[in-house]
């Protein structure tokens, strides 16, 4: 499982819980995601976690920057597939010995497949390869990474596509956007947050990786609404109307966003499809720098009430003034009637142990 955020986790996750309802499974899950995310997310499922590397992704200076030339020297490293961190998934894996592997746009999990000759199956709305080679001309050991790269994720024995996806696969499977499903409802959540169901709750969220926001004391100032801030914090609090949330929290991700009602920050993968799934309104920054951008935001004008902004304008709080007129439009927003995209995973994933 990649490590790149918590968004690919949360799909993961979501795959999991289908799987596991059509047939009861034990999971071995390598992840560099901490232990928690897990626990807290497959709580009724039995799974044990494996502290590794599985991928480099993009290294983060911030959630909204990112270091390239530590991330193809790291990237070197990994594909070299010659320390100890792949030595020990081998020998976890073999002595597992599952009937596939699911990579979600991790390649390690291809190269451990084809070592060990176990079906491998590839989850992804993009791939590394894609991701990384755009970036050659500002250093060349791009190039080197992805076309290496892109031979490893030629190695799948079944290739599915989350929609939105970024390149269309000749060999790929679409399947519907993928999300974890809602634990508790909204009015449980707001109890719980002691939020009244007619005051507007305003999510901001920068995915995985926290963030120094400058527009805090400008939040008091909006009295008629409260504000759910999502990072690094050390416990639940609440100043006036703000409530500050640590990363490990009693709540599931997606039963906040439910009981939002708007989104405000980061878009990935997790933050865009769980506000679609429930109808919550979002008003999103997309990374200039980051290649998934364009199709997350074709995505959200196409199918949800959203709008965009700079990264200046989510740091100077400008985007205060809009948060009354986007949460209004949750009362007219509707929650999509196709099927989750977990559940297709999991049909193609037992036709192909089937077979």
């Amino acid at each position: 499982m990649t490590s790149h955020g918590f968004g690919h986790g949360t799909r993961a996750c979501a795959v999991i819980h289908a799987l596991n309802q059509r047939n009861r499974s034990r999971f071995m899950i390598f992840s560099s995601l901490p232990d928690w995310f897990w626990s807290e997310n497959l709580s009724e499922i039995e799974h044990q976690c494996i502290h590794a590397e599985t991928d480099i992704g993009l290294i983060q200076k911030s959630p909204f920057h990112h270091d390239l030339d530590l991330t193809a020297k790291a990237w070197m490293n990994f594909i070299s597939f010659s320390n100890e961190n792949f030595d020990r998934c081998l020998h976890r894996v073999n002595q597992f010995e599952p009937e596939c592997i699911l990579c979600d746009i991790s390649p390690l999990g291809l190269w451990v497949g084809q070592r060990l000759g176990i079906p491998s199956i590839l989850i992804e709305n993009f791939t590394w390869d894609w991701m990384l080679e755009i970036y050659a001309e500002k250093n060349p050991l791009f190039h080197t990474i992805s076309q290496q790269l892109f031979d490893l994720y030629q190695r799948f024995d079944l290739r599915l596509q989350a929609t939105p996806f970024c390149q269309k696969s000749e060999y790929g499977i679409t399947v519907n956007p993928i999300y974890r499903h809602q634990v508790e409802t909204e009015s449980e959540i707001r109890k719980q947050l002691q939020v009244p169901a007619s005051t507007p709750l305003i999510m901001i969220t920068t995915g995985g990786i926290g963030h120094q926001y400058e527009f805090l004391d400008a939040l008091y100032g909006h009295s008629d609404q409260n504000f759910l801030l999502t990072g690094n914090y050390k416990s639940i609090r609440c100043e006036e109307n703000v409530i500050f949330l640590p990363m490990r929290n009693p709540f599931h991700f997606q039963d906040l966003v439910c009981a939002s009602d708007a989104v405000i920050g980061k878009v990935g993968y997790g933050t865009l499809v769980e506000s679609w799934a429930s109808g919550t309104p979002l008003l999103g920054v997309y990374r200039k720098d980051f290649r998934e951008s364009f199709k997350l935001r074709e995505f959200s004008k196409k199918n949800m009430r959203s709008e965009e902004m700079t990264l200046k304008e989510f740091e100077s709080g400008y985007w205060l003034n809009k948060t009354q007129d986007l949460a209004n439009q949750k009362i007219f927003s509707s929650k999509p009637k196709i099927e989750n995209g977990s559940l297709q995973v999991a049909r193609e994933v037992n036709s192909l142990l089937d077979k």
